[in-house]
């Protein structure tokens, strides 16, 4: 995304007019929710890799405290402290971001992406760039990086799900995103948020009884020990979104700006391969069959069925709800997404 090399040329001619004799160290306080495995967390691994290139390429003098698990706060409360450059990096979900820019709810328009190559190219090039834009004049946060994607899987500890129609009177947790509630909601079950760290204890006694995420955050919250079905619909594709803000990057040399941005880097790369290696080595769909559940494909017809409900109802939701800036972005990110496809498959 160009706004890191553009930050960081400011950096440099700044440092023309008048460099300091010797630069502060920095302590980068690193957030995010999953635990502190990188066995099992693409999250944590990619903190790893930031916080080890940090601290070894500034000889020390830049120093990473990952701050995993929730340790500081919730979504929201974390994005709090990253505007306020208590929290100098903050790996949010889409719920954390929506809750100060609410037309990032475009980005999970329903089966807008068909893989992950697709989804990838789209964050990195243009589309990411206006986004980054638009979270910035938005929120005076600065978005670093999209990364440790994977599509969505529904799951359900009542029965077997292949159509819309087998959605009705599920309870389903959602996180508190207008576009999960309504997508939900149009598929006939009930949309129900609830926060991360309760919704194991929420599927187990029953207040929901159902949810959707990619299966390696199934795997980190336990939640195929309190469910019996799994849909393979890959629905929507879940990242992880990491941030800062303008004085902690406004207080960096650009020597620190030019390891910061490596590290950025390595970090984006080593989260997305570290997402796909978990899914193909620990946690895909053989973990699911093998927790117990049972596991069904929709049919490409079936699929249809799921979209041609969801799509529209999320974009009505768009439109009535958050207004014009969210549906223009939502159509910029599908023409991006045609775009990427003629690219890279040759495909209209």
């Amino acid at each position: 995304m160009r706004y890191i090399r553009n930050t960081a040329l400011a950096c440099a001619l700044g440092a023309l007019v008048a460099a300091p004799a010797f630069a502060q160290s920095v302590t980068i306080v690193l957030a995010h929710e999953e635990p502190a495995d990188a066995g099992t967390s693409a999250a944590h691994l990619s903190a790893m890799v930031f916080k080890d290139i940090i601290e070894a390429r500034s000889n020390g003098d830049m120093v990473v405290d990952i701050q995993a698990a929730s340790t500081m706060g919730n979504q929201r409360e974390r994005m709090e402290l990253t505007q306020a450059d208590i929290i100098q990096v903050n790996i949010a979900a889409i719920g954390g971001l929506a809750q100060f820019y609410p037309a990032i709810n475009a980005v999970d328009l329903p089966f807008a992406f068909p893989d992950e190559v697709i989804a990838d190219h789209v964050f990195d090039g243009p589309f990411g760039d206006m986004l980054a834009d638009n979270i910035h004049a938005a929120t005076d946060l600065r978005l670093l990086a999209v990364t440790a994607g994977d599509f969505y899987v529904f799951t359900n500890s009542t029965r077997e799900v292949r159509s819309p129609a087998d959605m009705e009177g599920l309870r389903v947790r959602t996180m508190a995103v207008p576009s999960h509630l309504a997508m939900m909601n149009a598929l006939g079950a009930t949309a129900t948020p609830v926060p991360w760290d309760e919704l194991y204890s929420a599927l187990e006694t029953g207040v929901v009884d159902a949810q959707h995420n990619p299966i390696p955050i199934v795997a980190v919250g336990n939640l195929q020990e309190v469910q019996s079905y799994a849909t393979l619909t890959n629905h929507l594709y879940g990242a992880d979104w990491w941030v800062t803000s303008d004085p902690f990057l406004d207080s960096l040399t650009p020597e620190q700006m030019r390891i910061f941005t490596n590290a950025v880097e390595a970090a984006r790369t080593a989260g997305r391969g570290a997402k796909m290696g978990l899914r193909a080595t620990r946690f895909g769909t053989a973990f699911l069959e093998d927790s117990g559940l049972q596991v069904y494909a929709p049919t490409p017809e079936e699929l249809a069925q799921f979209r041609d409900l969801a799509a529209p109802a999320v974009m009505d939701v768009l439109a009535d709800e958050i207004g014009g800036d969210a549906v223009a972005l939502a159509e910029a990110m599908l023409e991006a997404v045609a775009a990427a496809e003629q690219e890279i498959y040759g495909t209209d």
